[in-house]
């Protein structure tokens, strides 16, 4: 569970703020127990990430798609892609894996073995050896810390990404997203240049700082940009992206209207955050009143 107590559960935090951070989620769930107001005021933004705290990781149901293998898929104005071949799919897990053994805390020794290949695919244009051009997506449990200190809640099912440049060096190697069936944003950003997209998106687009906007790749839930990679990570690498903002990305509906643009985010909106109960019998039920003031945060089916 502590892999949502940071943007990258497979680095660490600093001296001694994993357990400052872990005693304050669990004074809050013993704060719920006793009885305390449930409705939580969250930032909209941040939504997803509390919600998983709240009530627990939830398992999506459905699975991604995947194309005949060496078939290019595209729609509109996505850039074409082609699936990996078994033998190839498993040679990229492979360099994936011992690149996450290099870079993770020690907490987590050898993550990933447990996800099972998705799909992999790479882009056909891409030519550049620093863009990245290949991508692998795996789904599993999630790696249990091994420090002898048990998980706030179990660990449940969740993606694992990794993308590789045209030059054949891993990109980012650790990325991952929970299985979730709902989500509080239609489209978020979880590496350099992927993330997931729901409710209205219906194109995703990334424009390179002095380069013209470019399409994404959208492959159920999940959007690819074929932009220049984040490669050369030390080991135990926990810094934020120093040129994230490079890499303005938006979204639209199939109307064509910009819903979102991380060059000019919308303020974040306060929304009360929904919760559930648990019957004797086990059974989660939602709770709450039936309206809240600021209003529930909203939700989008993910997939879509």
């Amino acid at each position: 569970m502590r892999e949502l107590l940071n943007r990258r559960p497979d680095q660490p935090l600093p001296p001694g703020q994993h357990e400052k951070l872990r005693a304050e989620l669990l004074d809050a769930l013993e704060t719920e127990q006793a009885g305390t107001p449930r409705r939580v005021l969250v930032p909209i933004a941040a939504a997803a990430a509390v919600l998983m705290v709240v009530t627990g990781l939830a398992v999506a149901g459905s699975a991604l798609k995947k194309d005949d293998t060496g078939t290019p898929a595209a729609g509109g104005g996505q850039p074409v892609v082609r699936d990996l071949s078994a033998a190839d799919t498993a040679a990229l897990q492979k360099q994936c894996l011992a690149e996450a053994d290099r870079i993770t805390v020690k907490q987590l020794p050898r993550p990933f073995r447990s996800y099972k290949a998705v799909r992999a695919f790479e882009f056909v244009d891409v030519q550049d050896p620093k863009v990245v051009k290949t991508w692998l997506i795996a789904k599993g449990k999630a790696d249990e810390w091994q420090d002898g200190k048990p998980s706030i809640v179990p660990p449940g099912q969740g993606y694992w990404l990794c993308s590789r440049t045209a030059g054949g060096a891993i990109s980012e190697s650790s990325i991952r997203h929970g299985a979730e069936p709902e989500v509080t944003e239609e489209i978020r950003r979880v590496a350099r240049n992927a993330g997931i997209f729901a409710g209205a998106v219906a194109r995703v687009t990334m424009q390179p700082k002095g380069q013209p906007e470019r399409d994404a790749y959208l492959s159920n839930g999940f959007w690819f940009a074929p932009t220049v990679g984040r490669v050369g990570w030390g080991p135990h690498y926990d810094d934020d992206d120093p040129n994230l903002a490079d890499f303005v990305y938006r979204a639209y509906d199939a109307g064509g209207r910009e819903i979102y643009s991380s060059a000019n985010p919308p303020k974040p909106l306060l929304c009360t955050l929904r919760w559930e109960k648990t019957g004797v019998d086990g059974k989660k039920t939602p709770a709450g009143p039936p309206t809240a003031n600021p209003p529930y945060c909203p939700k989008y089916k993910w997939p879509s």
